[in-house]
């Protein structure tokens, strides 16, 4: 178990969570909003791939503009 665990200030608010907030929760569910958040970094761009026999993969990859895009889904 955390050291944190035990002490007081971090049980009451435990029990403020558990007996208040959790129950306010579940009467007014239709309140609730979840987010899901993910990312991708131009810097898993793959080097290779593929293609059907004969034909040549021609495909442009981001190169040395390496950034993040952050993506969020609502869910409500």
């Amino acid at each position: 178990m955390a050291a944190e665990c035990a002490r007081a200030d971090v049980r009451d608010e435990r029990h403020v969570w558990t007996d208040q907030r959790q129950a306010r929760m579940r009467e007014q569910a239709h309140r609730l909003v979840f987010l899901d958040e993910t990312y991708v970094n131009t810097k898993m761009t793959r080097l290779r791939g593929r293609s059907r026999k004969g034909q040549r993969l021609r495909m442009k990859a981001p190169f040395g503009h390496w950034k993040t895009h952050t993506f969020l889904k609502v869910f409500s």
